[in-house]
């Protein structure tokens, strides 16, 4: 495509994926250049539409995946940081608040502006102490130059259609010496040997590595003071501090374009592979049904579940999402139920779909249900495979 890539600039992009379901239509390109991948058309100001909770290309707008970074952001931050400063920060993509409230906690003397886009969630900062509000998209913005000590953007430069740009404008808001702490979803869980749900999802129009992503706030004038995590395979986390020098980001990188060839194309083959199996995963845990199963985790694992494997949630004894409980009802007709629900419910199974929060998940249900096998959905996916 004649597009240049926004890392290396160069028109180098080359189409190496076609996401499921992608209502926007977009196809993802990889630049030959540098290695960044990439959406394309880069649509992202689309009408806003309804929650979807899906396994394919339309996933979105649920809004709740942000709260469970807001650990980690405070633990690095806490490494760089003085919370007993007069500190004033810039949270981009406010989301429903859990960044803000957690930092206002422990920095006593802080304020924070709180910057959402949107208008379902943008008031879930107003009337916070030390705080202010502004429902915008932080493109349009307009802040002042050199007015906050940090700026804390979490999940939000891969949905931008120019992070290159924002990222620069995030130069100019900070002080001197200001810190950046960014977090992006990481295209190395494309490695994950069970994946099944579509991870090109039409809200991201940008697919970071920590090297691309390193090499795009370095280009926009930022010295990296702690890099990403590498054992943290689904999320980029990188804090910088606002330097005098910028490094840019032109030459050629062939190993991480070779690395990016690699990582799509055995995603490709893993989770058609995967997706195969889940007739086999499905009749697995039909077979369960007289133990009394129930299933921890409605999210895009389950309706894989469904959507390609065919299950019938109606055989269920619950259905159980702690946090997709608040934001949506129902989930293929089965409606959603807290946790404690498993005290009545007594399964003889408890099913864990999840992948990144399995252990933790299997944890509580063992204390509220202690008599019922605890079973992993990669274990289930181990055993379809080989059965498919």
């Amino acid at each position: 495509m004649r597009a240049p890539c926004e890392l290396c600039h160069h028109e180098t992009l080359t189409q190496v994926y076609e996401p499921e379901r992608s209502p926007r239509g977009l196809k993802v390109y990889l630049c030959n250049h540098c290695g960044l991948v990439q959406s394309l058309p880069r649509i992202d100001r689309a009408p806003r539409k309804s929650a979807a909770v899906s396994g394919g290309a339309d996933w979105g707008n649920v809004r709740y995946g942000k709260a469970f970074r807001t650990e980690a952001a405070m633990k690095v931050l806490g490494r760089h940081a003085d919370f007993n400063a007069n500190i004033s920060l810039l949270d981009v993509g406010s989301n429903r608040g859990s960044f803000a409230k957690a930092f206002l906690s422990a920095a006593p003397d802080a304020q924070v502006l709180a910057l959402e886009p949107d208008e379902r969630v943008a008031d879930s900062c107003k009337g916070l102490e030390r705080t202010d509000s502004i429902c915008s998209r932080i493109e349009d913005a307009a802040l002042e130059s050199e007015r906050f000590d940090i700026v804390h953007s979490c999940h939000t430069i891969e949905h931008l259609a120019h992070p290159q740009e924002v990222l620069a404008d995030h130069w100019r808001t900070l002080k001197p010496g200001g810190l950046l702490v960014l977090d992006a979803p990481n295209i190395a869980i494309l490695d994950e040997s069970d994946i099944i749900e579509e991870w090109f999802i039409d809200k991201h129009l940008y697919h970071f590595s920590a090297r691309t992503l390193i090499r795009m706030v370095r280009a926009a004038g930022f010295d990296i003071v702690e890099a990403p995590d590498f054992k943290d395979r689904a999320n980029v986390l990188i804090v910088a501090r606002k330097s005098e020098q910028a490094v840019r980001a032109r030459d050629d990188d062939p190993l991480e374009v070779a690395e990016a060839e690699r990582l799509i194309a055995l995603y490709g083959a893993t989770r058609a592979r995967n997706l195969a199996a889940l007739t086999a995963l499905a009749a697995d845990i039909a077979r369960m049904a007289p133990k009394r199963v129930a299933i921890w985790g409605a999210g895009r694992l389950f309706d894989s579940l469904v959507t390609h494997g065919g299950f019938e949630p109606a055989i269920l004894s619950a259905l159980i999402d702690k946090h997709l409980k608040q934001y949506v009802g129902e989930r293929h007709g089965r409606a959603l139920v807290e946790p404690q629900a498993l005290t009545d419910a007594q399964p003889g199974v408890v099913i864990v779909m999840s992948r990144g929060f399995a252990q933790e998940i299997a944890d509580e249900a063992k204390m509220l249900a202690p008599n019922a096998e605890i079973i992993f959905y990669s274990d289930l996916m181990a055993r379809a495979r080989q059965a498919a």
